[in-house]
């Protein structure tokens, strides 16, 4: 297996992705277009004379010499429904291509669902483009099979932008390859990236300035004696025992403390859920093999840990009961009472999403601490360029040469601002002045366009301001676009000390080194038939046991010294090594398929 192929690629220069961002070439042959019979000129068309029909993505150049419509499915979830049609974005597009994108469906909710399906069963009558469709990849493979969508592994060859987003962010393509070994969609790129690591603590600086020197604790023991002092010492100086040293609640952004804390024993990415354990939940990779690090000496450690932290009062009892409404009480009284909070993005105030002064500015995001064996880990989420499944191709469709060329098109750097901030100059605009979100030279800047903006008076069609000006733009979720974490790092920050974004980009950066090794992460897998039934309901049986444990075992409820055998033998019973196997199946063909 060549590793190196999914792992270690060489990234481009942003010179050269950008170069590659900005091109308006794509196109790529199919053997059932009139080109594969007729002979080919110069130029990769036709000799037939048939003005759409190329040889290879490279042969498509934009404008077309001829006005081509491609009808097209569209299950946009953020709109509504029917704002495609009359949408500045796509008369755009229309102008740079000589396409008209006819929206046969434009579609939302549980109506884009039964729309979505009755399509499906008239395989002669299907759109030639599916722009976004909300499939699982399970069933993207299914129609796939079924012969009612084609691979376009040939298709995206040599289509520039499409390979530079892979070569740019090294999992993108094996999160788009099924099972089956082929491609039928050609995918998202839309990679935030403090998201990966939102599993994030915030610590109250005045009581560490007046408990701890200023000093934020960086190990188990040092976060365990300062957790102690804030409890013994009275730093809100009420004259109560009323300081809770580190609290938390399941059911938020990332607010359960449990995964951040065994994350300094063994890397574990295994957040609580009341209701829906998290898909591959503490896997891990272990030289090419798939382990379950819940069931790790390491993984007791941790809970013993915890335990302590819980049993000397320490981490607040209410942490697995609370719900964000208690949680949001304790953390905002007038008199401060908490130290130490887990959380996305910081909780204390509206102050913070509003870009303004507030109580947020008294907290900092700390790193990782160090266990007692040197783990210092963070969790890391993987992102999906799957998405709604953006971009596939039905096999109804007389030119799919010309609409992955579209597809690819999309992707490039100015329509992707088009698609996601409407016209230049009045939604966005290049430039190179200010601070970016990470901290360089911007590329690019958001504008806000004016609700009363005088969309006749300026050449726009009335319809492009819809309700509240919705219709300047493609929504998020049903775009084709190359928003890589280099590309949204590029975007102009107005005030970098009051912008939400920017705050969790550097929390970002301050977790970044400490995220476990790539190769160590279960990707994104495609199950199909009875094992992705197996897997389905281990995780939920599985998952949910695991987490009800864990929660046990902190409280005591169950005993981490007598009770640990009975853990594991209950996984055995639950047929655990079938659930591990099943991922080992599929992940193999993963690895077979990304080293092509």
């Amino acid at each position: 297996m060549k590793k190196k192929t999914l792992w270690g690629k060489k990234l481009l220069s942003t010179a050269a992705v950008l170069a590659l961002g900005v091109s308006l070439l794509a196109g790529c042959g199919s053997t059932d277009t009139p080109a594969a019979t007729g002979g080919t000129t110069d130029s990769g068309k036709a000799a037939s004379g048939d003005p759409f029909a190329f040889e290879r993505v490279s042969d498509v150049t934009f404008p077309l010499e001829e006005k081509l419509t491609i009808d097209v499915f569209v299950y946009a979830s953020l709109t509504g429904g029917g704002t495609y049609q009359n949408n500045y974005v796509t008369d755009w597009i229309e102008e740079k291509t000589n396409i008209h994108l006819n929206f046969v469906y434009d579609v939302d909710g549980d109506d884009a669902k039964t729309k979505l399906n009755l399509v499906m069963t008239d395989p002669k009558n299907l759109p030639d483009l599916f722009l976004a469709t909300g499939w699982t990849k399970t069933e993207l493979q299914d129609y796939g099979r079924q012969g009612l969508i084609i691979p376009m592994n040939d298709l995206l060859e040599d289509a520039p932008n499409w390979n530079a987003m892979n070569e740019e962010s090294p999992m993108r393509r094996a999160d788009l390859v099924m099972s089956d070994g082929n491609i039928y969609t050609y995918g998202d790129n839309n990679e935030c990236f403090h998201c990966r690591y939102q599993n994030r603590m915030y610590i109250y600086m005045p009581w560490v300035e007046a408990l701890n020197d200023g000093h934020i604790p960086e190990t188990t023991d040092e976060l365990y004696e300062y957790l102690k002092k804030v409890k013994n010492e009275d730093p809100n100086g009420n004259g109560l025992a009323d300081e809770v040293p580190m609290s938390g609640f399941i059911g938020g952004w990332a607010s359960d403390p449990t995964v951040w804390m065994i994350n300094s024993f063994i890397q574990c990415n295994n957040p609580l859920s009341n209701t829906n354990p998290t898909v591959a939940a503490g896997l891990v990779v272990n030289d090419g093999k798939i382990e379950y690090s819940v069931m790790k000496d390491e993984y007791r450690e941790a809970l013993r840990y915890i335990n302590k932290l819980y049993s000397e009062g320490l981490l607040d009892p209410q942490t697995f009961t609370q719900d964000n409404t208690q949680f949001a009480a304790t953390l905002k009284n007038e008199t401060p009472l908490v130290a130490v909070y887990p959380a996305g993005g910081p909780q204390t105030d509206d102050e913070f999403w509003a870009n303004k002064d507030g109580e947020w500015q008294n907290w900092e995001v700390f790193a990782p601490v160090e266990g007692p064996d040197g783990v210092r880990l963070c969790t890391k989420g993987l992102d999906n360029y799957f998405g709604m499944g953006i971009g596939s191709i039905s096999s109804t469709c007389e030119y799919p040469v010309i609409v992955t060329a579209l597809l690819d098109f999309l992707a490039s750097a100015e329509a992707n601002n088009v698609q996601s901030y409407g016209p230049e100059g009045l939604g966005w605009n290049f430039t190179n002045e200010g601070t970016s979100l990470a901290g360089g030279t911007p590329t690019v800047e958001k504008l806000i366009i004016p609700e009363d903006y005088d969309w006749l008076g300026n050449g726009y069609a009335k319809d492009y301001s819809g309700e509240n000006g919705k219709h300047y733009r493609w929504a998020s979720d049903a775009s084709v676009r190359w928003s890589s974490a280099r590309a949204r790092g590029e975007v102009k920050v107005p005030d970098p000390d009051h912008d939400t974004e920017f705050y969790l980009q550097k929390a970002g950066e301050l977790y970044q080194p400490y995220e476990p090794a790539l190769e160590t992460l279960v990707p994104n897998l495609v199950f199909e038939g009875s094992d992705a039934q197996i897997i389905s309901e281990a995780t939920l049986q599985i998952g949910g046991y695991v987490n009800q444990a864990l929660v046990q075992f902190i409280t005591g409820d169950l005993n981490i010294e007598t009770q640990w055998d009975e853990y594991l033998t209950t996984l055995e019973k639950m047929n655990v090594q079938q659930y591990i196997d099943t991922y080992q199946k599929y992940y193999d063909a993963y690895m077979a398929n990304a080293a092509k």
